[in-house]
């Protein structure tokens, strides 16, 4: 997130009391009735109603900044930034910078952003503020006048949402910076990154909709009816195999059969409707292929497992490379014990005995590779193999892949191929609060280090993506588990332990750090190491020695 990546590089103020009554409600207001209004003025309400109706045309434009997983909004008043709130799509929540204190423009913006994040992405939270600004006729406002009592009512409900929420950010010390100058616009030039140049005030809100932009709520809610029909039924195991056919598979098939039953078990309260559709899919058989696509260290290949555990299928897999060629799929022959015998690969394997084969980071493959695998997902389901066999597709053998986008040595899928592919999900990155659940869970670490943990994912993406290149590693769930188990063997030694596991990676390539003991050395150098390690000893000890 950008204001994330303010705290970096740019002096600031934060703290969860800072000018807090300024902000919120404003000076003392000694008028009966708030000006260009019937309403009474209050000194808890004011400021935030004076920030809903006065709202003037001519001198307030709100611009929206799209910027990886979060939305950057800012609003200029007569041509001058005032504030900033930026609203992340990992953890739902917003950012505030505020450089005017006393103006009430934040809570017009406040507004805006709402209106413009429940319209677009239909943010549920959103939705009361949303229908009650769209009750008021805002067209009769556009100078900030004429505000009779007939809007009072929806008026004052928005205001107290809206301090709410301000409230709520002013108390998370990592959600408010009280700049003492503009340093984000300083900050969005050094980044070559701009607004949009079309401001949103004139549709969301003052209602002027000549594009037909915002959504008529009437016909959504019928459409939202038509769509809730199906609920979220977490399924018990449902074995394919008879115990008698299960029998008759080799014994590491067999035991992957337990340990998929196993996981799916253990992490089926995590999986979500696409995952469970796909599992009543892979029972009926009509649907056997899918593609799991993401971010890495989202789950993809333990939710590829669970479904296969859900219908007691075995499973074999094999992860994508450069070095990987037809024979590893699908076998080749072999010197045993002075014979040379023919050797099936993992993929004929599953289509002889039935079972998931799992082709793990598949766009790490070569593209004559996955053009071999064009026979598999026809409907005929067979190989010719190299021993001259004609291999058929057992009816219980289910084809699965996943992969990560962009990423450095990934290619780009044929159209071929995925067109053989019946099922292709995505997957986005979990939230906070099921990430750190799921860190508990693995490693029975305390919930709310495991919940600070997860916070700073997304703060450690912004360091690698603006301060790392394209062979640094990523941070992920999987190197959060990492961080969290090793924090558990050195006693909840937090920092200790992201020296081995989220720092070592980010420094391999640093010159400057010597060595991985010492946090502080790390600190004093510069590069994605440094800035990744202030974050963590932000997080863990400079907040812990304020409580």
């Amino acid at each position: 997130m950008i204001l994330n990546e303010l705290k970096q590089f740019q002096p600031y103020s934060i703290s969860p009391g800072y000018m807090a009554h300024t902000i919120l409600y404003g000076d003392n207001d000694h008028d009966e009735i708030i000006p260009g209004t019937t309403y009474p003025a209050d000194s808890q309400l004011t400021k935030a109603i004076k920030g809903i109706v006065h709202s003037d045309i001519d001198n307030d434009n709100v611009y929206v900044f799209i910027h990886e997983h979060s939305l950057l909004f800012t609003l200029e008043h007569c041509h001058k930034k005032e504030v900033y709130l930026e609203y992340s799509f990992y953890d739902h929540r917003f950012i505030m910078a505020v450089i005017n204190e006393s103006s009430d423009s934040l809570y017009r913006l406040l507004l805006t952003a709402i209106n413009y994040l429940y319209n677009q992405y239909q943010i549920e939270e959103f939705a009361d503020i949303y229908k009650n600004w769209l009750q008021i006729n805002m067209q009769s406002h556009i100078h900030a006048d004429e505000w009779d009592a007939n809007e009072y009512k929806s008026v004052t409900f928005i205001a107290k949402k809206s301090i709410a929420l301000i409230q709520d950010m002013m108390n998370q010390p990592d959600s408010f910076l009280a700049l003492h100058y503009d340093s984000v616009e300083e900050l969005m030039m050094h980044k070559h990154m701009s607004f949009n140049t079309q401001s949103l005030t004139q549709t969301f809100l003052f209602q002027d909709d000549s594009q037909h932009l915002l959504i008529d709520l009437q016909s959504q809610e019928k459409i939202y009816q038509s769509l809730s029909s199906s609920t979220l039924t977490i399924l018990d195991i449902q074995p394919l195999y008879s115990e008698q056919e299960k029998q008759k598979l080799p014994l590491f098939l067999q035991e992957s059969i337990k340990d998929n039953e196993r996981l799916y078990m253990q992490n089926r309260n995590f999986l979500d409707q696409n995952d469970f559709d796909l599992i009543k899919s892979f029972q009926r058989g009509k649907t056997w292929s899918c593609l799991y696509y993401g971010p890495s260290g989202t789950g993809k290949t333990t939710k590829l497992l669970c479904v296969a555990g859900a219908l007691g299928l075995p499973s074999l897999k094999m992860v994508g490379s450069r070095s990987i060629d037809e024979s590893s799929l699908f076998g080749k022959y072999v010197l045993r014990n002075g014979e040379t015998v023919f050797e099936y690969g993992p993929l004929s394997l599953m289509m002889k005995y039935g079972g998931m084969f799992i082709f793990d980071e598949i766009n790490m493959v070569d593209s004559d590779i996955i053009s071999s695998l064009n026979d598999v997902l026809d409907g005929t389901k067979q190989k010719i193999l190299d021993n001259g066999e004609i291999i058929h597709a057992h009816p219980l053998f289910r084809f699965a892949e996943s992969m990560n986008i962009g990423y450095a040595g990934t290619n780009e899928m044929n159209l071929s191929h995925k067109s053989r592919i019946q099922n292709k999900i995505k997957i986005s990155q979990l939230p906070i609060e099921k990430m750190a659940q799921i860190i508990v869970k693995e490693t029975e670490i305390d919930l709310q280090i495991a919940t600070k943990m997860a916070s700073l994912l997304d703060a450690f993406h912004n360091v690698i993506i603006n301060e790392g290149n394209e062979t640094t590693q990523r941070i992920d769930l999987r190197t959060l588990l990492n961080w969290a188990h090793k924090t558990v063997d050195l006693d909840g030694d937090i920092i200790r332990a992201s020296l081995v596991t989220i720092i070592s990676e980010l420094a391999e390539e640093d010159d400057e750090i010597l060595n991985l003991e010492d946090a502080r050395q790390i600190l004093a150098t510069n590069g994605a190491a440094s800035s990744v390690m202030s974050l963590i000893v932000h997080e863990f000890v400079e907040e812990e020695s304020k409580d």
